[in-house]
């Protein structure tokens, strides 16, 4: 297939139905940056999530000052012009071909998958979208444009009457998708292969948790930027105090379980830190930094500091904490591509117990 994608259709379970169109990340176009467009149902709009939340919102931090990212998602809608619900007219999709995109991130199918949309108008499904592909590639910005391979669907849902079998997802909508990229050559970004059986990741059992929307955001920036940066795993390391009270659930590893929901809650109050062993004779070049802080507790992340060193001894800062963070992830960039084996978040604010829900470190 095209792009190097491995694409594994398996069934999975889940739902997707639309009622509200999120917050944009950002509006307007900078006067020296690039413009992203996010277009798509609710899965793009960030039902279920905060404004900050939404994988347009992590991507704008995510990609930095100079981008701008739309998000263009609204719920409930379909790629089919003879959908329910088609995209094609709503007032927000007119207001997407007027943003002078740089990039445009198209993501359909949830919706479309439902029986009453499929079975009657399923075989529309590649001339509509290779139409929404065109109608964004001939702007006269003459943007990137992507197709998305969607994320899975899982039983139980609250929608079961319009998404009763996950098997529609990987066997009729995926494979469609791909057909549409073989058909237009438009690169693509595989938002389905890191959620088969990965059900936790989806609130109702359609729609990602902020931790699924952060997985997309990562597979959309390394798209757009083509940094294919991954995230660096390890043996788990720690102060060695263990966890407050002696909760084993609010232990170190806890920061890098893909859960915010979940938090690193120490025993030492002041200098805890948790982090990864990349291993011996396995170094690796630190680019970015994300991380989300305990809910309720999010100040406890200021005058913390991100570390590596090669001895476990010896730390050299990558970066710190100045203010406290949303209740979302948070992107910092890293200067000089620094190579480490040993990488951790070092809690030195006073009272702070080393607070904080999730940790990632992307290099290569």
């Amino acid at each position: 297939m095209k792009n190097s994608l491995t694409m594994i259709f398996v069934t999975a379970a889940s739902a997707l139905t639309l009622a509200a169109t999120a917050p944009r990340a950002h509006a307007g176009r900078p006067a020296n940056g690039l413009v992203v467009d996010c277009v798509g149902d609710s899965i793009t709009a960030g039902y279920n999530l905060a404004g900050n939340q939404s994988y347009p919102s992590q991507l704008a931090s995510m990609l930095g000052s100079g981008y701008v990212v739309n998000n263009y998602g609204v719920s409930s809608t379909t790629m089919l012009k003879n959908g329910n619900y088609p995209y094609w007219g709503q007032r927000t999709y007119s207001v997407s071909l007027r943003s002078n995109p740089n990039y445009v991130v198209i993501a359909f199918g949830t919706n479309d998958s439902k029986s009453y949309n499929w079975d009657t108008h399923g075989s529309e499904f590649v001339g509509d979208y290779q139409s929404m592909i065109s109608s964004y590639a001939t702007l006269s910005t003459h943007p990137t444009v992507y197709a998305t391979y969607i994320t899975p669907y899982f039983l139980p849902n609250p929608w079961p009457s319009d998404f009763p079998d996950p098997s529609r997802i990987p066997n009729l909508i995926n494979p469609a998708i791909q057909q549409v990229v073989t058909l237009t050559g438009v690169p693509s970004i595989n938002n389905y292969n890191q959620f088969v059986n990965q059900s936790q990741l989806f609130g109702d059992g359609i729609h990602p948790t902020v931790d699924g929307a952060h997985i997309i955001t990562r597979n959309v920036y390394n798209a757009i930027t083509g940094a294919n940066l991954s995230v660096l795993t390890g043996a788990f390391i720690s102060d060695g105090g263990g966890a407050f009270g002696g909760n084993s659930a609010n232990g170190a590893s806890a920061a890098f379980d893909v859960n915010s929901n979940t938090y690193y809650d120490a025993a030492q109050a002041t200098g805890a830190w948790t982090g990864i062993d990349l291993g011996s004779n396995n170094t690796k070049s630190v680019r970015m930094i994300c991380y989300s802080p305990r809910a309720g507790f999010e100040s406890r992340m200021v005058g913390g500091i991100f570390q590596g060193s090669n001895d476990l001894l010896n730390w050299t800062n990558l970066a710190s904490v100045s203010t406290a963070p949303g209740d979302t992830y948070s992107a910092i960039a890293i200067s000089g591509a620094p190579v480490y084996r040993y990488l951790r978040y070092y809690g030195s604010a006073a009272n702070s117990n080393g607070n904080v829900a999730e940790v990632e470190f992307l290099g290569k």
